[in-house]
């Protein structure tokens, strides 16, 4: 009976450390063929379609084929276009609600109900290791003003811990793609001391509360914070 209750103090503690919790949207990777997506290429033309294929290069998106709402077939390399919104099959959105709720720390969601996410959004990028350009699926939509956070096909995850089936702590990506400072480069949780100062050195607040006191845990919420209370700082 003891055991039992001191596991769920422990639970009751890790709840409400978790509730406060940024997190970024877990990735979708299966789409639609039949509801519209839309891209918008880099001469500024819009272009409402549904999916045919896609085609990917070490898990990044490189070529989109689909059909217009004329019927007319297309296909475009990434280096041809700016912008992509899909819309994520039936399927891929239930699974996505399930990965939100699989953990604790996930269900926090403070700025995008996940239930309503109709449409997953990616960006041309120009990355340098390879050098190549390709389509990154945005994870950190409603506060990417400043920096924006992309997927990592390829991202480990941390170790966690898991009280009843449920994981309480933990899960979170080793990596990410970031766009910021005007350049596009892959942060790995071990480089985060050095790229904390070089990514928010230009918010005097951010520093001063998180300078000397700051985890890769804490990257989404960095990024919000950033996003939100240094607005002022980029008109400047």
């Amino acid at each position: 009976m003891f055991k039992h209750l001191l596991m769920l103090c422990l639970l009751q503690g890790l709840l409400i450390v978790s509730a406060s919790a940024q997190q970024f949207l877990p990735p979708i990777e299966r789409y639609s063929g039949s509801k519209p997506g839309y891209l918008i290429l880099k001469t500024g033309e819009r272009i409402e379609f549904t999916l045919d294929d896609l085609d990917r290069k070490r898990g990044l998106i490189v070529n989109v084929a689909g059909k217009t709402a004329d019927g007319k077939k297309f296909s475009y390399s990434a280096e041809q276009i700016q912008e992509l919104g899909l819309t994520p099959s039936d399927y891929a959105k239930l699974a996505s609600i399930s990965e939100s709720t699989r953990s604790i720390t996930k269900m926090q969601r403070n700025q995008v109900n996940e239930s309503g996410r109709n449409l997953v959004l990616f960006y041309n990028e120009q990355l340098d290791e390879p050098k190549r350009e390709a389509l990154l699926q945005l994870v950190n939509p409603g506060f990417e003003s400043r920096i924006r956070v992309y997927n990592d096909p390829f991202a480990a995850e941390t170790m966690g811990v898991g009280f009843a089936g449920v994981q309480v702590t933990g899960g979170m990506d080793k990596s990410f793609y970031v766009r910021a400072n005007g350049k596009t480069f892959r942060l790995k949780k071990k480089d985060y001391d050095k790229a904390f100062v070089d990514l928010f050195s230009s918010c005097k607040g951010l520093m001063t509360k998180y300078g000397k006191d700051f985890a890769w845990r804490d990257f989404c919420y960095h990024v919000f914070m950033f996003d939100q209370e240094c607005v002022d700082l980029a008109n400047k």
